[in-house]
């Protein structure tokens, strides 16, 4: 569904949903780092540390989320875009220490936010050796998605390279055609249409008496849920991607609906009943001019998938064809209203609706790109589980690869492995391919190791 959105002058504006119920969370159980967002590269070469201060300040005098608090105006929390004042880049010398880089990122990247009292985005420049940096941004999710990390690294390569080369940053890109508060005010008015009841309604017969799921866990489900958590590799070697592509073509689905469908047959196998329903995101992105923004576009839609009958790959790729593209259809209604349509009976123990979630990318972003410097992504675990499990998976390069996250109350770090293990042992049963080959087994983990003699992969 595309949104006309006209450009406004209001300061102060409402949250999006998605924003609103990250706030709730925030006031109820308090600021934790289970909604930061870590964004690291380590940087080789000659940086320019006057220029990338320059433009980290201009990316956020650009994008109003990164310098935009939550202010509570007659009781409701309401989005206050502040005045941007350029600040120093924080920065910490560790030359003589390099071996702490990883814990003082970590330490740094998630320390929890104060909505109210601070901006959502905190940057760090690590100093390793003369020409070894690490830059930290972390950010809360409610100024950010996925796409948005894209749009920050696109942006901030742009910047840095009109500062490098002596350019008025204020001039390296074009103008914004619209602000973040001017969509989250369009969607606003759209969602008081009575055109957009019928979506809810059909939202309210898909998933409406779905049980939530009983896969079998290592310890019992506490009273009240946590974030704590941990996550595995999952890599998808070339073979099988290049296997699953094919397949995708021939049942015309896609690559996302193959992986799927095969992680839902990994949920049925491992005991997790024949009505499954699976959160997946969505971009949330239904007009051109958004394509530009930082900010929380991302909703959820839930795939109600069911496995009787042992469905075989073709007949579940066929339902799970079915059922997203109806969930497409209808992903422009706020997953907090179809909660709140449903009504699920109150339980603390777990989330709403869906306790599994399943993210895919079928494409690569657009790294960090400074001039003269050899730019590579620097992981930190964020040591938390927004769900009892997530997969994760995104291209690189010819094969894809990702994270099962998982839920640290509920599950052993061994029991995850497993799980991701009869994954990928899955993939080629439902592919016909043979057991594991050699290229089949899993590349090294993108190093945290601060040695400067080689690079991070």
């Amino acid at each position: 569904m595309r949104t006309r959105i006209a450009l406004r002058t209001e300061q102060v504006a409402p949250l999006s949903p998605a924003q609103y119920s990250l706030w709730f969370l925030d006031q109820l159980t308090g600021p934790s780092s289970e909604y930061v967002q870590p964004y690291a590269y380590r940087l080789r070469g000659p940086l320019d540390t006057s220029a990338l201060e320059d433009a980290l300040n201009a990316l956020v005098e650009r994008h109003e989320p990164l310098r935009t608090r939550v202010d509570q105006v007659a009781g409701e929390p309401r989005q206050a875009v502040r005045r941007h004042h350029p600040r120093p880049l924080r920065r910490l010398d560790l030359s003589q220490d390099p071996a702490r880089a990883g814990r003082e990122a970590a330490a740094f990247a998630l320390r929890p936010f104060d909505l109210a009292g601070e901006d959502p985005l905190r940057t760090l420049l690590v100093r390793l050796g003369q020409r070894d940096h690490l830059l930290v941004c972390s950010l809360h999710h409610i100024c950010c998605d996925g796409l948005s990390l894209a749009v920050l690294g696109e942006d901030l390569s742009a910047l840095y390279r009109a500062a490098a080369h002596g350019q008025d940053v204020g001039q390296a890109l074009p103008p914004l055609p619209v602000h973040y508060r001017d969509t989250v005010l369009a969607r606003a008015r759209q969602a008081d249409c009575p055109a957009g009841r019928p979506a809810l309604a059909r939202w309210r017969a898909r998933l409406e008496g779905a049980a939530p799921l009983r896969l079998p866990t290592d310890r019992a489900r506490p009273e009240v849920r946590t974030a704590r958590g941990d996550r595995v590799e999952v890599v998808v070697p070339a073979d099988v991607t290049s296997a699953a592509r094919a397949a995708a073509a021939r049942h015309r689905v896609t690559l996302y609906m193959v992986m799927l469908a095969v992680f839902a047959m990994l949920l049925h196998r491992r005991g997790g009943g024949r009505d499954l329903c699976v959160g997946t995101p969505v971009s949330g992105r239904s007009a051109p001019e958004e394509e530009a923004l930082i900010g929380l576009f991302t909703n959820t839609v839930v795939l109600r998938l069911d496995l009787s009958d042992d469905r075989d790959l073709a007949e579940l790729l066929h339902q799970v064809r079915g059922r997203a593209l109806a969930a497409y259809q209808d992903g422009h209604v706020p997953f907090e209203h179809v909660v709140d349509e449903l009504r699920p009976p109150r339980d603390l123990s777990r989330t709403p609706v869906f306790q599994v979630m399943f993210s895919f990318q079928d494409f690569e972003e657009d790294a960090l790109a400074l001039d003269g410097l050899r730019c590579t992504p620097w992981e930190i675990p964020v040591g938390s589980s927004k769900f009892d499990l997530e997969l994760e998976l995104g291209r690189e390069g010819d094969r894809l690869r990702g994270f099962l996250e998982y839920s640290t109350d509920l599950y052993e770090a061994g029991t995850a492995r497993g799980m991701a293990d009869e994954y990928l042992a899955l993939l080629r049963e439902a592919l016909g391919l043979p057991g594991d080959s050699p290229g089949g087994a899993a590349d090294p983990v993108r190093s945290s190791d601060p040695s400067p003699e080689e690079p991070t992969r």
